[in-house]
């Protein structure tokens, strides 16, 4: 069995690609990473890609640092992300930006 992380390696989405393909899975939300139900933000979509929940617990930092750690490597800082997410752009417009000055992989 493969850990979440050399999952992660073997796939190697781009944070575009987490957003397009992951962030179909969920209603997009403002000012918060997730509405605790199916909502969430850009970031919150990312958080639930390396496998957040969606509620405030115990893992919910762990999986807030594992996006930062992948956005960072990407990268693209989180402040941006969710800077673009609370203006009001869809997960397939900030995917589109961030492809625009990011074209490189998550390691």
């Amino acid at each position: 069995m493969m850990s979440q992380q050399q999952q992660l390696l073997k796939q190697e989405l781009t944070v575009s690609q987490i957003l397009r393909i992951h962030g179909k899975r969920f209603r997009q939300v403002r000012k918060r990473y997730s509405d605790g139900h199916d909502g969430r933000c850009a970031v919150g979509v990312i958080m639930s890609y390396y496998g957040w929940k969606g509620k405030d617990d115990s893992h919910a930092g762990e999986k807030l640092l594992g996006a930062s750690i992948a956005l960072r490597h990407a990268g693209v800082s989180k402040d941006l992300i969710i800077r673009l997410n609370d203006s009001g752009k869809t997960f397939e417009e900030i995917a589109d930006y961030l492809d625009n000055i990011i074209p490189r992989k998550i390691p």
